[in-house]
């Protein structure tokens, strides 16, 4: 009994883990798009995976702009420094300089209204703060 116990235990927690799908990094690339085949209330959560330094917290967005099968659905931006279920959270400051590093999930999701191909075009916004170094910036499109 213990080792079906442990076993269906195993079971729940493999299939409940989540894999990336698609992990695009901004800091290198202006912008991108990415396709998802969704079905009807399928959803693709978005993830923040973000290393920067800086004297003073700067103004981080995630724009995105949503399409289905090439036709506008919606346009808007996240703050990339605002997440929540964070995998790791590193923060402390040395020599007036705040060290921030984090993976965490964003605000919002991308579920599929019906059967299509699904497009989310990226780009990261951000003030331009001379003091302000970005070590990465990779948003994650997890099923």
């Amino acid at each position: 009994m213990r080792s079906f116990s442990f076993f269906i235990i195993t079971a729940i927690l493999l299939t409940s883990c989540k894999e990336e799908d698609v992990r695009v990094d901004l800091l290198n690339s202006y912008s991108n798009s990415v396709e998802f085949e969704l079905d009807f209330d399928e959803v693709v959560n978005f993830y923040a995976d973000i290393d920067i330094e800086y004297k003073e917290k700067p103004d981080l967005i995630y724009h995105c702009a949503f399409l289905r099968n090439g036709e506008p659905i919606f346009d808007g931006g996240v703050d990339a420094l605002v997440t929540t279920d964070n995998l790791y959270d590193t923060l402390f400051v040395e020599n007036g300089i705040t060290h921030q590093k984090f993976y965490g999930k964003l605000k919002g999701n991308l579920t599929g209204e019906r059967y299509g191909i699904y497009s989310v075009k990226t780009r990261l916004i951000k003030n331009n703060h001379p003091d302000l170094k970005i070590n990465k910036a990779d948003i994650v499109f997890v099923r």
